[in-house]
């Protein structure tokens, strides 16, 4: 009987005990509900859609996106799929500030010319994803000049430049605002069957040009080749290069991310490994085909063994 009874004891004692911590927890659930709801309320967002979580979306692209965290009240980046997602999706750093922060006013640096620089100008190097080898130039917000880096060939941010002299135009030294670079588009070139036309533009008027692309049996590469540049489906921008036979070289132009076709290549390099094997220049007949040489033919005779 006095065992049954320490052992009850125990219990009401036991449950006493927890009953006396309840208001406690309750009180610092309620104290942290609060700061949270503080701080989420410190600071509303201009429209609804900002305060909506990073959507990356089904498709499988790979593009640089921003979007408005509601809890650290800046914009942030993300990588989109390139396919659905929501509107708190942005292209820039800038859009996003001025779409979702109240009273977010613009503070564009300006050169001693009074021109404004570009916001991906202050952008930190990025040499991407992929593994290459490329030289570029980045404009550099400390030193203030425009310096040399190292390019992995794929993804990254707009602050990579070809050459030298298009950085200092555009980021150390900007005197006009840069005139977008002249993508090259499926619409850039006529087809007749056997042939390719190429188009240029000047001042907007389309001047069909003379150079012809060899027809389809005097090509011996890959047949990808000498399919057009194929922008996709998708919405994303990246740079690509694709093999253009009337040239015989690899030009660039905008992939969206999705679909396109197989004339499609990261890097310059490989667009030129892939396709300009197909073809060999002659400085008098231009273009010629490849001869391949047979195998030589031998002959086996079976003789019957007596």
């Amino acid at each position: 009987m006095t065992y049954k009874m320490k052992k009850e004891y125990a219990f009401w004692a036991t449950v006493c005990l927890l009953l006396s911590l309840v208001p406690e927890f309750l009180n610092a659930l309620s104290e942290e509900a609060d700061d949270t709801d503080s701080e989420l309320g410190s600071m509303k967002p201009l429209h609804t859609f900002c305060a909506m979580k990073a959507d990356d979306g089904p498709c499988k692209a790979m593009i640089r996106s921003y979007f408005f965290n509601m809890y650290t009240h800046q914009c942030e980046e993300f990588i989109y799929g390139g396919c659905e997602g929501n509107e708190n999706r942005f292209d820039t750093l800038e859009e996003c500030k001025k779409t979702c922060i109240p009273g977010y006013e613009k503070t564009a640096v300006k050169a001693a010319s009074g021109a404004e620089r570009p916001d991906f100008c202050f952008l930190e190097e990025d040499p991407g994803l992929c593994r290459g080898y490329m030289k570029r130039y980045l404009y550099n917000n400390q030193t203030k000049q425009c310096e040399r880096f190292v390019y992995g060939g794929c993804l990254g941010n707009r602050n990579n430049f070809e050459t030298l002299d298009e950085c200092k135009k555009i980021c150390e030294n900007p005197v006009h605002s840069p005139s977008p670079v002249n993508e090259v588009q499926m619409s850039d070139y006529v087809t007749d069957g056997n042939t390719v036309t190429d188009r240029s533009t000047v001042n907007n008027i389309v001047v069909p040009q003379s150079p012809k692309v060899p027809r389809r049996r005097d090509y011996r590469g890959r047949p990808w080749c000498l399919q057009p540049a194929d922008s996709g489906l998708c919405k994303a921008s990246e740079r690509r290069f694709y093999y253009n036979s009337a040239t015989g070289k690899c030009h660039r132009f905008n992939y969206t991310g999705c679909g396109g076709n197989n004339n499609n290549f990261t890097t310059r390099r490989r667009c030129l490994r892939s396709c300009k094997t197909g073809l060999i220049k002659n400085k008098s007949k231009g273009v010629v085909k490849i001869q391949r040489r047979k195998a030589p033919f031998v002959k086996v005779v079976y003789e019957s063994i007596n």
